[in-house]
């Protein structure tokens, strides 16, 4: 049985964990499409702006360009997690990588600056400053680049670094500043590990599709797929060419931006899965409990069962050797064991009622004080035979509002019990508290003080009658021993 319970629970797991899945994935394309189109859309328009920028009149264009529009276009309309890599290539081999962080530096007048008075230049060390302030170079410098040497700001001198090429003729960076205040800020082309990640993807990417074209093969312009697109564009002119690619992943993008609405679904995810096993656990472990009762009912009632009739038979057995006085005795006997068995059947009847929910509560105003006295009228042929001290309540009335027929069987298995597991005397007494009226059954019961709480009537089964009697009615009850007395008790509402 457990087995089934163990397997029912897994399937209904697997089943919410496949919806789960399945309807992840589907917002994830959503959301991934979404992502996918605005990127494209912002990587054509900066690709466009730079295309539509490379005015290529002289060698110098093709190489500043890159630096001083492309990127400069690029930075406004960036997310953070796009690759991007650029490259020129001159017609004698010399390669520019316009993707490494590098500075750029202008003249400051009030005029428009142009790209011509743009230069750029590498430093040879780290420096976590944005921009650096009034610079003063010691260094020389071409039409384009600042070589070698060094520069200072803010009380702080950095090294440059050497380029292998010369734009033009190189004179001292004070001859080109020309006492000019100078506007210096750092371009950074990653900020993060995942931007530097993706820019060398990027990297990859243009060489795979810079080698595709000049093969002869196919090379896309562009890739859209959730998982990686990308816009590659490549331009000839006659001093060289300039390539450039950006990508990007919607699918990393979709999870890295959304992070809180997954979060959400997975706890939501977990809290189901934990419904499922705390449910299914608890219907196990409740048909355990049924199957043990039944089982405890069945052994009880064989058990009753058997007395009776043995005693049936061997009063039967015997007839034709009793005298007609005899045998009205016997048949007195005989009666009382058939109306026992009479008594268990009808018990197991209104066990059944009671378990399979057809049994439902009527309730009315009812004077228990008057009810527990019209129910030990009948018993009291039995505490009479025993000569018990029987004590009943001393209130003349108590209402309550119930169900008269299932208080009435309650009532009667708590007396029944009480009456016969008495040693010398019984006693039935009301406890009034607030609203509430406390019912005490207690007796003098000495023999079989571990189980005499486990029973409540002749024939073992007033446990389970009145637990689910009081249950149907929302009773508090319960039963202890204390001392040399055994007690059951219910508490009501009164009306």
């Amino acid at each position: 049985m457990k087995k089934t319970y163990v397997v029912t629970a897994l399937i209904l797991e697997l089943l919410v964990l496949t919806v789960f899945l399945a309807g992840t994935g589907f917002y994830t394309y959503i959301v991934a499409e979404k992502e996918m189109q605005k990127n494209m859309e912002q990587a054509v328009i900066s690709s466009e702006t730079g295309s539509k920028a490379l005015h290529i009149t002289s060698e110098r264009d093709l190489i500043a360009i890159p630096y001083y529009y492309s990127w400069n276009d690029y930075f406004k309309i960036r997310y953070g997690q796009k690759g991007i890599y650029g490259r020129v290539t001159l017609n004698d081999g010399t390669r520019f990588d316009t993707s490494s962080d590098y500075w750029w530096v202008y003249l400051a007048d009030d005029h428009t600056v142009t790209k011509e008075e743009v230069r750029v230049f590498f430093l040879d060390e780290e420096c976590d400053d944005q921009h650096l302030y009034d610079p003063v170079f010691e260094a020389e410098c071409d039409d384009l680049f600042i070589h070698g040497g060094k520069v200072t700001a803010s009380n702080r001198t950095y090294k440059l670094a050497d380029i292998d090429y010369t734009m033009g003729k190189k004179v001292p960076a004070s001859v080109w500043e020309n006492n000019d205040y100078l506007y210096c800020t750092k371009v950074r082309t990653a900020k993060n590990n995942t931007e530097k990640r993706l820019n060398k993807e990027a990297e990859k990417l243009l060489d795979d599709l810079i080698t595709k074209r000049a093969d002869g093969d196919y090379a896309p312009t562009k890739q859209e797929d959730i998982w990686t697109s990308y816009y590659f564009v490549s331009i000839s002119t006659k001093y060289g060419k300039y390539s450039t690619v950006q990508l990007f992943h919607p699918v990393e993008i979709a999870l890295s931006s959304n992070k809180a609405v997954y979060i959400i679904l997975a706890a939501t995810f977990i809290l189901i899965e934990a419904v499922i096993a705390f449910v299914m656990s608890k219907l196990y472990k409740n048909r355990k409990e049924y199957d043990m009762k039944s089982k405890r009912l069945s052994r009880g009632v064989a058990h009753e069962l058997k007395t009776p009739l043995a005693v049936t038979k061997a009063y039967m057995d015997n007839w034709d050797y009793l005298t007609e006085e005899e045998r009205a005795s016997y048949a007195k006997k005989v009666n009382r064991e058939v109306e026992d068995m009479t008594s268990l059947i009808n018990a197991l009847l209104e066990m059944d009622k009671i378990d399979s929910g057809s049994l439902k509560p009527e309730i009315e105003e009812v004077d228990l004080a008057s009810l527990i006295r019209s129910v030990y009228n009948r018993i009291r042929p039995l505490a009479e035979e025993r000569s018990l001290d029987v004590k009943l309540p001393e209130e003349e009335e108590v209402i309550i509002k119930t169900d008269l027929k299932l208080m009435k069987i309650a009532l009667g298995n708590y007396i029944t019990n009480m009456v016969k597991y008495a040693d010398k005397r019984a006693e039935i007494r009301f406890s009034m508290t607030g609203s509430k009226v406390n019912v005490i059954f207690k007796n003098d019961s000495t023999n079989e003080k571990k189980s005499n709480t486990d029973k409540i009537n002749n024939n073992g089964m007033g446990v389970e009658i009145n637990e689910n009697i009081m249950k149907i009615l929302g009773i508090d009850y319960g039963s202890y021993m204390k001392d040399k007395e055994t007690i059951f008790w219910f508490e009501a509402e009164k009306a």
